[in-house]
C-alpha cells in the first residue's frame, strides 16, 4: 500500500488558480519561471518540478525527492485507531462524506 501524507490545503480560486502551500516551493526548488508537469495516477494528482536532466540524469529532481521523503516520514502517523472497527470507521467516514458532499451542493445551488 502507498501512503499519502498531507502537507497542507489550498483553495481553488478565480482564473482556475491554486497557490502552493507554505514551503513547497522551497521543497521544490522553484523560482519564478519554473515549469512544473501535473500528472495522475491512479486517480490521484502529481505535480513535480520539471527539472533539467544531465545526459538523461535528473540529479536536482533526485535532491527534492530525497527531501519530500525526509518530510514524509517527518508527517507519518497512523490515523486509524485500533479501538474502531474498521468496518464502523467506513460508515462513519461515508455518512461525513456524504452530510459535506449535501452541503457542497447547497453551497453551489446559491451562487
Amino acid at each position: 500500500m502507498v501512503n499519502m501524507v498531507e502537507i497542507g490545503r489550498s483553495k481553488f480560486g478565480q482564473n482556475n488558480r491554486i497557490s502552493l502551500v507554505e514551503g513547497l516551493p522551497e521543497l521544490l526548488n522553484l523560482e519564478i519561471g519554473d515549469y512544473v508537469v501535473f500528472h495522475v495516477s491512479n486517480g490521484n494528482l502529481i505535480i513535480e518540478k520539471d527539472t533539467k536532466k544531465y545526459h538523461g540524469i535528473d540529479f536536482e529532481g533526485e535532491e527534492i525527492r530525497n527531501r519530500l521523503i525526509e518530510l514524509e516520514k517527518s508527517k507519518i502517523t497512523n490515523h486509524l485507531t485500533e479501538d474502531i472497527d474498521p468496518e464502523e470507521l467506513a460508515k462513519l467516514a461515508r455518512e461525513e462524506y456524504l452530510r459535506d458532499k449535501e452541503l457542497r451542493e447547497k453551497a453551489k445551488r446559491k451562487h
